[in-house]
């Protein structure tokens, strides 16, 4: 089965639904990194909206400058543009708003069941398929620019994925067991991005975490955080309006997390594990 493809960026400039997001668009055969050159443009004042999208990336980035395998071909490897109105502290909302419009988009393409981890993940049968990355530059009191790149796994088979990580990851395509065009889910998740960015804009944070709620696969775990070296366990249970993840410990009490990694431990199934 043919699972490899060139985008066809003529098709997705017709296909784009939206207003101003995409508008501006950049596009590569192979880049380094698509947050990096996103940066880059965004520091030459580009506007916001632009979009940059790359067919292969040679240094693809995680969190924590985790590389990310970008093969040709297979993935969706792109960067946006943005400079909201928010507070610097309310800039995780902006990884949040991502992950739901990437959820949504693949839940109404494929009709597989993604579900978001926090703070930037999505899986598909607890396996990684999406990775976020949230880049920025801040002030005092205000947000100059922030860069939200994100991978996703499309049409990799399984020897388009390190062997290491097999285990913990997967592809759309492993999953649904066809090919995804990824050319309708990169502007199906543009048009969600629009959407909900434009709502986040105008102070409306509700949709965003009701939304985020609906897709978790976090809420409800007991889970592991590691922070700054120190481990913590916990049952997570919501989160804020600013986007960390509030987790309760023992003793009932509750923590607020803004960052770190977590690892999901088991289902929090009755009363005797709350």
């Amino acid at each position: 089965m043919q699972t490899k493809s060139s985008l066809p960026l003529g098709q997705i400039s017709k296909s784009l639904t939206t207003r101003w997001l995409g508008r501006t668009f950049h596009f590569y055969n192979e880049v380094d990194s698509t947050n990096a050159t996103a940066m880059d443009l965004a520091q030459q004042n580009a506007p916001e909206g632009t979009v940059v999208l790359a067919e292969q990336q040679l240094r693809g980035r995680g969190r924590e400058d985790r590389s990310w395998h970008s093969p040709a071909g297979v993935g969706i490897y792109c960067s946006i543009v943005l400079r909201p109105e928010l507070s610097p502290s309310k800039t995780m909302l902006l990884t949040l708003m991502t992950a739901v419009a990437i959820a949504r988009a693949v839940a109404l393409e494929t009709d597989l069941s993604p579900r978001i981890k926090w703070p930037n993940d999505i899986l598909i049968n607890d396996k990684k398929v999406v990775g976020i990355l949230l880049e920025s530059k801040v002030g005092a009191t205000e947000v100059e620019h922030a860069i939200i790149g994100f991978g996703i796994n499309v049409n990799h088979t399984p020897a388009d994925l390190p062997q290491e990580l097999l285990l913990a990851a997967s592809s759309l395509f492993i999953e649904l067991g066809e090919p995804v065009d990824r050319s309708k889910l990169i502007t199906k998740i543009l048009a969600e991005v629009e959407y909900l960015y434009e709502g986040l804009q105008q102070g409306d944070f509700a949709i965003i975490l009701e939304e985020w709620r609906h897709f978790s696969a976090t809420l409800g775990r007991h889970v592991r955080i590691l922070q700054q070296g120190e481990l913590t366990e916990g049952i997570a249970v919501d989160v804020t309006e600013e986007g960390a993840l509030l987790v309760r410990v023992e003793q009932d009490s509750l923590i607020t997390v803004h960052a770190g990694d977590i690892e999901h431990l088991r289902i929090v199934t009755d009363d005797a594990d709350r």
